[in-house]
Parts: structure tokens; C-alpha cells; sequence
């Protein structure tokens, strides 16, 4: 039987454990480990890509200025509204998150573009 991960089989997980071999058992926990350690490295994979990404796109808009992201911004909250995935409140929750890592000159210049953003 495989070992059912729901939460509710707390004791069918448990009484099968002790009514099986000890080699099944055996196997069983490696299989659990390795899919485990298969589970972790893809998230580890996951991250680095995303590190990567985030690197890349702060080296794009060193290159290329404030007003090409500024622009880049404007053009895919456009999309995403367009779409239906994006509404003003995540933007005002976004801006929320945001501001508090800003100085001050920043932080006016975002909130000029979000007012500008939730009029569009």
C-alpha cells in the first residue's frame, strides 16, 4: 500500500508501518527520502533561478534607466489589467510592501506612479 499523505490517515499510515515487513519499510523510507531530497533541490533550483532572474533584470535597468523601467511597468500593469490578473488594491498593497526599503525622493516617485497606474 502506498503511504497516503493525508493528514486524516494519521493511523492507517502509522498501523501500516507496523504491519509491514521491515524491508518494505525500509524501501518505503527511502523512496519518501529521495523524493524528499528531489523535492528540495528543485526548490533550491527554483530560488537560484529567481536570484538569477531578479540579477538580470537589475542590471537590464542600470543599463537602461528609470524611465525604460518606468515605462516597462506602465506597459505590463496595462497587460495585466487588460487580462484580469491585476487589480488596484494589489497595486496599493504592492506600493504598500515597497515604500517602507525607499528614501523619501523614492518613495514620492512611486507614489506618483501608482496614482497614475490605478487611473488606468
Amino acid at each position: 500500500m502506498s503511504n497516503n499523505q493525508d493528514p486524516r490517515n494519521i493511523f492507517i499510515n502509522q498501523r501500516q508501518e507496523y504491519s509491514e515487513p521491515s524491508e518494505q519499510r525500509q524501501t518505503r523510507q527511502n523512496q519518501q527520502q529521495s523524493s524528499e531530497k528531489t523535492f528540495n533541490s528543485a526548490k533550491t533550483d527554483d530560488y537560484s533561478d529567481k536570484v538569477e532572474e531578479m540579477k538580470r533584470l537589475a542590471a537590464k535597468y542600470e543599463r537602461e534607466g528609470e524611465g525604460q523601467l518606468v515605462k516597462d511597468i506602465v506597459n505590463n500593469v496595462i497587460e495585466q489589467k487588460a487580462r484580469g490578473n491585476l487589480t488596484n488594491e494589489q497595486l496599493i498593497t504592492f506600493a504598500k510592501r515597497v515604500s517602507p526599503l525607499l528614501n523619501s525622493e523614492q518613495r514620492s516617485r512611486l507614489n506618483g506612479l501608482l496614482e497614475e497606474l490605478l487611473r488606468l
